[in-house]
């Protein structure tokens, strides 16, 4: 039986191994760093064929980090996080980093509640939560997200959350400006 872990999952390592069966330079020959015609060059947006290797393809907001402070929760499976704590309109904790592909739970007292994203990766299709009393996703992309709650009682705040790629260290990333 699928449910939305082993979906999530499963669509992860697609895309994972999706990565894996070409160069990606669309000629089939197996040179990342050479065009068509044999010769190194540059891509349509000015960075070289070499940095796209470097990176997902997508503005991750991971630059931002050191200006957040997050609470590390890296290395962890699951994080949980507390929806609306006491009634103060915050998530706890906020900010946090975790690890790309760790469950995330998200846990609040009453119905009513709705969890939703703001501002996420490009590749990040993730879309919330408005029912029961509690929301958990794997994020398979980094990146920063913005995340949204409405309350009950109509209003609403937002939290930030760093998805980074284990092993990431954020205190040599804070460090290095």
């Amino acid at each position: 039986m699928w449910n939305r872990r082993r979906f999530v999952a499963t669509a992860g390592m697609t895309a994972a191994l999706g990565g894996c069966l070409g160069d990606g330079n669309g000629n089939g020959d197996g040179n990342a760093n050479e065009n068509d015609d044999g010769q190194n060059g540059s891509n349509t947006d000015g960075t070289s064929a070499d940095e796209d290797d470097n990176g997902p393809g997508y503005d991750t907001g991971l630059d931002e980090l050191e200006a957040y402070d997050p609470v590390d929760r890296t290395g962890e499976d699951e994080v949980n996080i507390r929806v609306d704590p006491d009634g103060e309109g915050r998530f706890e904790p906020d900010p946090v980093a975790v690890e790309r592909l760790a469950t995330v739970k998200w846990t609040w007292g009453e119905p009513g509640y709705e969890i939703y994203p703001i501002d996420i990766p490009d590749p990040c299709r993730w879309s919330g939560n408005d029912t029961g009393a509690a929301h958990a996703w794997q994020f398979p992309f980094v990146g920063k997200y913005e995340i949204g709650c409405s309350r009950p009682d109509g209003d609403d705040f937002t939290g930030v959350m760093f998805v980074v790629e284990p092993g990431f260290d954020l205190e040599s990333e804070s460090e290095s400006d």
